[in-house]
Formats: structure tokens, C-alpha cells, sequence
């Protein structure tokens, strides 16, 4: 230790060291507990299989919603169509786009006979942009099966054969595809927190629990329904002022239809959510308050999560000269544990290793996020795509 520590934590009250140093444990055991949840969710969350059935499949339409999309929805859509599945249909509902996307969905509608694009008028009070329009294409559909799917989300060939062969080899109502996130740089370690936190942040494997009526998610990636079940459960008019509306929508599908499961999916679905840090953020801030159910409470608890579990240890080991080592220990376990199972995750989940170390970035530019999602939402309310949306 260097020669100054003695008097920098001599000057320290004994009953404020003892307390950090319990805090540091405490925070060293939450990650501890987090590699056991690493473990499991590594071994039991379940896997997309390789292979459709080679019986009938169902009838399946896809409903994208598209708002400005002009970037990624040429591709996305196209990977829809293009798949080897008898009487798929595909149909893009155009959610007042300004951008160039009418002009692209029209000249893939000239190309690609099964895919229809119809235009939604603007929400009524009430609704959300993106639950009117997939609520308007779900009355076009036709399929047993209706994949609810973003406009930038890419399908691999054979994606929805798989998919469905799973449907009814597990007799499911539901389906959560868990998508290969891709991209580079801030924005890809932005979006990497997803894959950390379904690894590592819980025990994610209990999804599939079907006693565990409220443990559930969705994704933007795919929603995979049996259509008649998820009419049932009220289809997106009991959804339509959500603003994390995947989310909700695998939770209720699996209170009330029930039989439900949570895949990964990587091999066959992908998606590049960002190009920028700033679209990261911008995009992230939209959901990210109301994923925590615009409590403040919940937002304060959050950030404190973020500064103890992922800043406080790293900044602790960069004062290590200056530190009784009483306090190191602890800090060194709980710094050394997340770049293991960040390793881990971008091995498991495809980033770039070097993501790893730079977990405190993460974590600030996450905390970052969630200060400008509340403050936006106070001040304007809930701000996305030009469409402005208040209580």
C-alpha cells in the first residue's frame, strides 16, 4: 500500500469502512449468484431446432409495421418472402412513413407475389404508432400462425419452417424468438446489455416455466401466435397504449393462452438494431422508463443498481494505492466475476470479446439512457418517430 494510505484511511470513520466493506460483499455475492444463473440459463434455455417437420405446416402470415424504415426494410421484408413455406403471406403495414419506405415496399410488392402493403391511418387516442399498425395488419391476416416481426429483423432461409414445426410439435400458443444482435462498435455494446442481462441478470430459463404465469417476455425480433389464442387474450386493443408492447405481449399471451416458450433463435433470426450511438440512445431512451413502469422509485433503484453492481468495484481497484485492502478484496471479486461472464456472453451470444473489459461503459451510457428516458417523459411524454404520446 502506498505510504499515504495510512493516513487517508486513518482518516476514515471505522464504522464507514466496515460498512462499505459489507456493502462490497454484498455486491461480490449478487455477482457470484450471477454466474450461477450463467450456468443454468447456458444449459437449459433452448435452442431453435435445425430442422422443420416434414408434415403439413400450418398456414403463417407475417405483419411487419414500418415507420420510416427506409434502411433495413428492403432486406428484412425480402427475407420473409423469399422463404420455402407453402401459402406464406407477408403484409407490411406502412405507418405513415415520410422517409423513402413507400416507394421500396412498392417496388418489392411488384416482385414478391405473397406480400401485400396497406398504409393505417393515424392512431386514434389511446393507441401507440406500432400497436394500431400491427393491430390494422392483424386484421388482414389470414394464417393459423401470425409472426408479429420487426422491419429491420433478417429471417435466415427455412427460419419459419423451423419455427412452425416447433409450434405444433410443442403444441404452443406462443412463441419468443430470441434474435443474433449484430452491428459494431458503441451502439453493438449498447445492445449487448439484452444479451447479458438474459444470460447472466436473472434465471432466464424459468420463461419456460408454465406455473410462472407472470415471468414472461416478448421480443421486437418475433412473436410467433397462434392466431385464434392470441385473439383471445384481446388481441392488441388490450394492448394499445403499451409502450414496451413485445414485452407485454408474451406476458399476457402466457397468463392467459398459456402454452408459451422463450428460444433462442440466433441462427436464424438477426438483427441490427442501431448504426449509431446516438440513434442507440435515442432509441433505447423511448421505452426505457416505461419499461420500469414510469416509477421514479424504480428509475432511482435502477440507477443505484447500475453504480454499485457495475461502476462502484472498477473505481474502487483504479484507487487501489490508496485503499485498505479489506475493501480490494471484495471489489476484485465482483469486477473479476462480470468480465468473466461478459466473456462468457460475448462468446455465447456472438460480440466481439474485447466488449468485456468495457462493461463500465456500458453501464454509464445505460444509466445516461434512463436519466434522458425520464426526463423526456416528464417533460414531453413519450417522444418517438415524430409522434408525440401523453397520459
Amino acid at each position: 500500500m502506498d505510504s499515504r494510505a495510512p493516513d487517508l484511511v486513518g482518516s476514515w470513520a471505522p464504522g464507514l469502512c466496515s460498512s462499505m466493506i459489507l456493502l462490497l460483499w454484498f455486491v461480490a455475492g449478487a455477482w457470484i449468484l450471477a454466474a450461477l444463473f450463467a450456468i443454468l440459463n447456458g444449459f437449459l434455455l433452448p435452442r431453435l431446432p435445425r430442422e422443420g417437420a416434414g408434415e403439413a405446416l400450418p398456414s403463417m402470415t407475417v405483419v411487419i409495421p414500418a415507420r420510416d424504415e427506409e434502411e433495413g426494410v428492403g432486406a428484412a421484408v425480402s427475407s420473409h418472402c423469399g422463404q420455402d413455406y407453402p401459402g406464406l403471406s407477408v403484409i407490411v403495414v406502412d405507418d405513415g412513413s415520410t422517409d423513402g419506405t413507400p416507394e421500396i415496399l412498392a417496388e418489392l410488392a411488384a416482385h414478391h407475389a405473397n406480400l401485400t402493403v396497406v398504409r393505417c391511418p393515424e392512431p386514434p387516442p389511446g393507441w401507440m404508432g406500432k400497436t394500431h399498425a400491427l393491430h390494422y395488419g392483424l386484421r388482414e391476416a389470414k394464417g393459423d400462425l401470425v409472426l408479429f416481426s420487426d422491419a429491420d429483423v433478417l429471417y435466415a432461409p427455412g427460419a419459419h419452417a423451423r419455427c412452425a414445426a416447433l409450434m405444433a410439435a410443442c403444441d404452443l400458443d406462443m412463441l419468443a424468438l430470441i434474435p443474433r444482435q449484430t452491428g459494431r462498435g458503441m451502439p453493438l455494446l449498447m445492445v449487448s446489455l439484452l444479451d447479458a442481462f438474459l444470460l447472466y441478470g436473472m434465471p432466464s430459463f424459468l420463461y419456460n416455466f408454465p406455473k410462472l404465469k407472470k415471468l414472461a417476455l416478448g421480443t421486437g425480433a418475433g412473436n410467433l401466435v397462434r392466431r385464434e389464442a392470441f385473439l383471445a387474450t384481446g388481441g392488441f386493443e388490450a394492448l394499445r397504449g403499451q409502450v414496451v408492447d413485445d414485452i407485454t405481449l408474451g406476458q399476457r399471451m402466457k397468463a392467459l393462452a398459456g402454452r408459451y416458450r422463450v428460444i433462442l433463435a440466433r441462427d436464424a433470426v438477426s438483427v441490427r438494431m442501431y448504426g449509431t450511438l446516438r440513434q442507440a440512445v435515442e432509441g433505447f431512451s423511448k421505452n426505457l422508463y416505461a419499461f420500469l413502469g414510469f416509477n421514479p422509485l424504480r428509475a432511482l433503484m435502477g440507477l443505484l443498481a447500475g453504480w454499485l453492481l457495475h461502476l462502484l468495484p472498477p473505481a474502487l481497484l483504479l484507487a487501489a494505492p490508496w485503499l485498505p485492502p479489506g475493501l480490494l478484496w471484495p471489489a476484485g471479486i465482483a469486477a473479476g466475476t462480470e468480465i468473466l461472464l461478459d466473456a462468457a456472453m460475448c462468446l455465447w451470444a456472438g460480440y466481439p470479446l474485447w466488449f468485456a473489459p468495457l462493461y463500465p461503459l456500458r453501464a454509464l451510457l445505460w444509466n445516461v439512457t434512463l436519466v434522458l428516458s425520464a426526463w423526456r417523459y416528464y417533460r414531453k411524454g413519450v417522444v418517438w418517430r415524430g409522434r408525440v404520446y401523453k397520459d
